[in-house]
């Protein structure tokens, strides 16, 4: 009976010291699942389509698409409020639930996320509304081919902004005046050159000041991931849509990332 007992509180210690050791583990767990899924928050503030505030002060950026500007600091974009009153619709006084990609804040500090309401994916909602583009964010790729599915559905269905294409992209001509947006340049490749640090993508004669694209050595494994060998030469006399923020370098510029980036008219 006293070699029973003995044994038993022996038992008892292995047992209290194994709690001991795994329970930071599991408390630490349990907090990154939490941290990375906030548990009954809710949508407090709307700042546009793609843009929300939730009940712990945390600015939420969706991933993978790209809605028009509403106002605020940047001038008002064609469907922009229209864009945000939908976001709106979708999310303002809800609960949401968040699921996270690679990269979870990006440099303005906001939380990374793709947003659900219940079973509606907030995201592609938006897209398959025509309120937003599915814009590819490397390395943050996880639905993109899916959004991007649905936005080719919206833009063949004319839906939101799609109705009309030609109020909101802007001409090679004109992208000079939207240094620092996110837009839509449609023009023709004029001349192309592959460099050893990159692809350039030139829309005029003056390399100076006319819209270029540029695609860094790096980001060439997403264009042959697509089947997209030879930039250079794909894209020569077509005409294309160019998806993203414009930048002043030689005149206006887009930096590609990713091929879906590029749509080609004709």
């Amino acid at each position: 009976m006293q070699k029973r007992r003995k044994n038993n509180r022996k038992l008892l210690t292995i047992i209290v010291a194994f709690f001991i050791i795994i329970t930071p583990f599991v408390i630490s767990k349990t907090h990154r699942l939490f941290a990375q899924t906030p548990k009954g928050l809710f949508v407090k503030k709307v700042f546009d389509g793609d843009t929300i505030l939730l009940s712990n002060d945390r600015i939420v950026r969706y991933i993978g698409i790209d809605a028009p500007e509403s106002g605020g600091l940047k001038p008002v974009e064609y469907f922009g409020v229209d864009a945000k009153k939908l976001n709106e619709e979708l999310t303002k006084g809800k609960v949401v639930r968040l699921e996270m990609d690679v990269e979870r804040i990006d440099k303005y500090g906001r939380t990374l996320a793709y947003v659900y309401v219940d079973e509606i994916f907030v995201n592609m909602r938006l897209v398959e509304l025509g309120a937003a583009v599915a814009r590819p964010y490397p390395p943050n790729l996880k639905y993109h081919k899916e959004l991007a599915q649905k936005m080719e559905l919206a833009r063949n269905k004319k839906r939101g902004f799609w109705a009309d294409v030609d109020t909101w992209m802007v001409t090679v001509k004109d992208a000079g005046s939207h240094i620092g947006l996110s837009k839509t340049v449609v023009g023709r490749v004029l001349h192309s050159d592959r460099k050893s640090f990159g692809v350039f993508l030139n829309f005029g004669n003056d390399f100076s000041k006319d819209f270029t694209v540029f695609i860094s050595d790096k980001n060439l494994t997403y264009f042959a991931d697509s089947g997209i060998y030879n930039p250079a030469s794909k894209y020569l006399g077509k005409v294309v849509e160019i998806t993203g923020t414009i930048r002043e370098k030689n005149g206006p510029s887009i930096a590609v990332k990713h091929p879906d980036q590029i749509y080609i008219r004709e």
